[in-house]
């Protein structure tokens, strides 16, 4: 038996599926798994040159920071990684509160996903929209506030890796890792992913190399170059279901957020039949 069919029978799904990716035909953290970002602006810091301090860009814009721990901040300009799996939700961020409001992560966007305000898509309407002249202003509003994101999971390997003053600090080997892809970057993405599904390839079978592009005045985008074909490995497997437990326990926790908005809405009787037929469920 092959590594991915072994994987796959071990997850009960498609290695597709656990992937996130379609075959072609209230936040909560949890501090073991570093976060990646994409820089729009660079890091200013002072360097010596001949006896004299030259203020200079010492982290560059369209760097990669990566934060490991509350005090460990790093940054990479041209890190490698390796998907393993893709979620999507939409976010909201709420100034009042300073807060990002949040769905579900789910392999794609087209139903209703429970938040953690107790709504669905955070008020967002669900479904195509045919004529967006004849929405109520107001509504527009709400949905251009309501952000779709692409959240990579992966191993991340750097070299040339820099702290916030430009110091070369040690490179990073296989470093799992999430990535809220930034918005605008998200055509880069799907245009990478979709031409491995040409070549049947899925994300997890490869590197990529990031980089990135102007995007405008103040801002990049995000570039993702093929580099090269790996090799399902036996460990894989404990890596992906690492994973996959990372993205249940942040849905639970907006699940639960979402129970609890609307417990009183619901009946104890209503409330004994939905747990009903989510038992049968998972017993089929």
């Amino acid at each position: 038996m092959n590594t991915e069919l072994a994987i796959q029978n071990d997850l009960g799904m498609s290695l597709a599926e656990a992937v996130g990716v379609t075959p072609q035909s209230g936040e909560r953290r949890t501090a073991s798994l570093p976060r990646v970002n994409l820089m729009h602006t660079g890091i200013m810091g002072n360097i010596d040159v001949n006896g004299k301090s030259i203020k200079t860009e010492v982290v560059p814009s369209g760097s990669f920071k990566i934060t490991r721990g509350e005090d460990d901040v790093v940054y990479a300009t041209n890190p490698t990684i390796r998907i393993f799996a893709i979620r999507q939700q939409f976010s909201k961020w709420d100034a009042k509160e300073e807060v990002m409001n949040k769905t579900v992560m789910s392999n794609d966007l087209k139903g209703d996903l429970k938040d953690n305000l107790g709504t669905f898509n955070l008020g967002r309407p669900s479904g195509y929209i045919q004529d967006w002249d004849s929405v109520p202003e107001k509504t527009k509003d709400l949905i251009r506030s309501i952000k779709r994101k692409k959240i990579l999971f992966g191993q991340l390997t750097a070299a040339g890796v820099t702290d916030e003053a430009g110091n070369v600090v040690d490179a990073i080997t296989d470093m799992p890792f999430y990535f809220e892809v930034p918005t605008s970057s998200i055509q880069s993405l799907d245009f990478a992913v979709n031409a491995l599904g040409r070549k049947n390839i899925l994300p997890i079978q490869c590197n990529f190399k990031l980089g990135h592009k102007p995007g405008g005045e103040t801002w990049v985008t995000l570039t993702l170059e093929y580099d090269g074909k790996v090799e399902l490995q036996p460990e894989d497997q404990e890596t992906l279901h690492n994973f996959l437990a990372y993205i249940t326990t942040q849905n639970e926790y907006i699940l639960n957020e979402w129970a609890e908005k609307n417990k009183e809405s619901i009946s104890d009787d209503d409330a004994a039949i939905v747990a009903e037929f989510v038992n049968v469920e998972e017993a089929e």
